[in-house]
C-alpha cells in the first residue's frame, strides 16, 4: 500500500504524465521524439537496473539564449561500475567569436573548435546516447537549460529526461549535517570524499569526475540499503 502511494505521488510519476500528454497532444520536434517516447521507470526501480549517463556541458556562458555549448563529454555507468570504455567527447563548430574570459576557464580557443561536430551532429548524438536513460550531472541546471534550448523546445514542453544532479545529493547530505553554506563545486566534494584531484573544466575530465562522486555519494546516502531510483530523484529536486 505504502509503497503504491509512493509511486502515485512521486514527482516522477507526475513528470511521466507530462511526457505522455505532450506525446499525445503537443506538435514535438521530429529530433525529440525518442525522448519522449522513452517511459520512466518505476520510482521503486532499483539503480542497477537502469543505464545511466554522465553528462558534462563546456559553454561560451550560462545563458542559453546566447551562449553556445563548446564541448560535450559522456560516460555511461550501470551501477555500481562506471565504463571508461563507453566515454565520449567532442567539440562543437561555433561561428561565434570565443570571449577570453572563458578561455581562461576551459582552455576552448578558436582554434579548438576546428574540425568539431555540427549543431546538427550534436543533437542527433546526444538523442541517441541519452535516450532511455538516466542523465547525471554537477549543478544539473545548466545542462537542462542548453539542453532546452539546443533541442528547441518550447516551454510548454516538458525536458523529457531524468536527472539525478551530485550537487544537490551532496546538499541533502549537507543539510542533514546541518551545513549552512557548503561549498558545493565539484573539486571541494571530491576532495572531501577523499577522492583525487583531476583537471577541472574538461568535459572528460568532468564526467569522469562527477562519475566517481556520484558513486561515492549513492554509496554514503543509502549505506546498506538497495539504492533506488525514487530516493535519489527527490534529493536531486
Amino acid at each position: 500500500m505504502i509503497k503504491h502511494w509512493f509511486r502515485r505521488q512521486h514527482p516522477l510519476s507526475n513528470s511521466d504524465k507530462l511526457r505522455c500528454h505532450a506525446l499525445a497532444r503537443s506538435r514535438i520536434p521530429s529530433h525529440c521524439l525518442p525522448l519522449f517516447k522513452k517511459p520512466y521507470p518505476d520510482p521503486n526501480t532499483p539503480l542497477s537496473q537502469l543505464k545511466c549517463v554522465v553528462l558534462d556541458f563546456e559553454t561560451s556562458g550560462l545563458n542559453p539564449s546566447q551562449d553556445e555549448i563548446l564541448s560535450v563529454g559522456m560516460i555511461n555507468i550501470h551501477y555500481p561500475v562506471m565504463s571508461l570504455a563507453t566515454a565520449q567527447h567532442y567539440y562543437v563548430e561555433s561561428e561565434h567569436c570565443i570571449e577570453a574570459e572563458t578561455a581562461v576557464v576551459n582552455h576552448i580557443v578558436p582554434e579548438t573548435l576546428l574540425g568539431g561536430i555540427s549543431r546538427h551532429e550534436l543533437i542527433e548524438c546526444l538523442v541517441e546516447s541519452l535516450s532511455g536513460k538516466v542523465v547525471i550531472a554537477h549543478g544539473a541546471e545548466i545542462e537542462k537549460q542548453f539542453l532546452r534550448q539546443l533541442l528547441s523546445l518550447e516551454d510548454s514542453l516538458p525536458l523529457p529526461l531524468i536527472f539525478l544532479d551530485t550537487m544537490r545529493l551532496e546538499r541533502s547530505l549537507m543539510k542533514y549535517r546541518g551545513a549552512m553554506y557548503p561549498d558545493l563545486r565539484l573539486a571541494h566534494i571530491r576532495d572531501q570524499k577523499r577522492l583525487p584531484p583531476y583537471l577541472a573544466h574538461n568535459a572528460f575530465a568532468d564526467v569522469v569526475a562527477t562519475g566517481e562522486l556520484f558513486l561515492a555519494l549513492v554509496e554514503e546516502i543509502c549505506e546498506d540499503q538497495t539504492p533506488r531510483l525514487g530516493p535519489l530523484v527527490l534529493r536531486s529536486l
